[in-house]
């Protein structure tokens, strides 16, 4: 028992004196870290590196990945459409002020070319007229007997002036065309009707419009129809109401390729012992026509039986 005293009194004075080495080892280490206050003095963080740190701490280094918002993509989407849609009307606007100005120049051009030639032969008329006042008169009056009518609208295409005026055609009054002299093709562009002879009872009938040409064209797709009377060209107008976009409506034709357009014959009021029609194509820098007619089996076949004969 006694032994056993002693050895609990030997460690107790043991741990004692590791106790206190241990204080004197950790004061001697304390004694190099400066205080708080000191510390706080020495640097302070702003807030925008904190906020830093507790991001990269958040995402342990990896880039976040931002959310946008409803608000943000229908703003950004509505600016994008805005931007497409600009450029589509300004892009809009300027091709069709070129076509439009490329459709008055043709007409003006054929203009020019239809009125050089009139003024020549009004010129030419008058002088004759002047030369020979007399004759030119009974001329008039001899035929008014012949006839037995003596029109106002008669007397002012045989009496000199050459001007053309409105006639009767098929319960309507129809005015002149404006060109009389059309051709069929312009370079290696040509129009084509699909025959030049007609069934009476036709429901339509095909233009074709060919490029041969090195680049490409546009054309209206709504053409006109006129009809010869008497040596001269008028236009037929149509029943069918269309809106100015159908109108105005152009087609794109590339190079080396063929377009057809279909004229349905029902929106026309039609005389089908007429000489001759023909289907006005206005180009961008052309008018074209293509010609024919409606078959007459009784005409027909005695072109057919002299041809036979010859």
């Amino acid at each position: 028992m006694q032994g056993q005293g002693e050895k609990t009194k030997s460690k107790t004075e043991q741990e004692e004196l590791l106790e206190e080495a241990f204080h004197a080892c950790m004061e001697e280490q304390l004694s190099f870290i400066p205080p708080e206050s000191e510390i706080a003095r020495m640097h302070t963080f702003s807030e925008s590196f904190t906020e830093a740190m507790r991001t990269l701490l958040r995402t342990r280094g990896k880039p976040e990945k931002r959310q946008i918002s409803k608000a943000e993509f229908i703003y950004s989407f509505n600016k994008i459409a805005a931007c497409i849609l600009g450029v589509l009307v300004v892009g809009g606007v300027c091709a069709g002020g070129f076509l439009l100005l490329s459709r008055d120049h043709a007409k003006s051009s054929y203009q020019e070319s239809a009125e050089a030639p009139a003024e020549e032969a009004a010129s030419d008329m008058a002088a004759a007229s002047a030369e020979e006042p007399q004759e030119s008169a009974e001329g008039v009056i001899n035929q008014q007997e012949e006839t037995g009518e003596a029109t106002e609208e008669g007397l002012q295409q045989d009496g000199g002036s050459g001007a053309l005026v409105d006639v009767e055609f098929m319960g309507q009054k129809i005015h002149p065309a404006s060109y009389q002299k059309l051709p069929e093709k312009a370079g290696n562009i040509k129009t084509l009707v699909n025959s030049p002879l007609i069934a009476r009872d036709a429901e339509s009938i095909k233009v074709t419009i060919g490029n041969m040409e090195e680049y490409q064209i546009y054309y209206y797709a709504n053409m006109d129809l006129e009809v010869l009377i008497d040596g001269a060209w008028y236009l037929i107008p149509s029943k069918q109401d269309l809106s100015e976009e159908e109108s105005d409506r152009m087609v794109m034709l590339e190079p080396g390729m063929a377009q057809d357009e279909e004229i349905f014959l029902e929106n026309y009021d039609l005389d089908f012992d007429a000489e001759k029609y023909r289907v006005v194509t206005y180009l961008d820098g052309w008018i074209l026509s293509s010609e024919f007619r409606f078959e007459n089996p009784e005409t027909d076949l005695e072109e057919a039986l002299e041809n036979v004969e010859d």
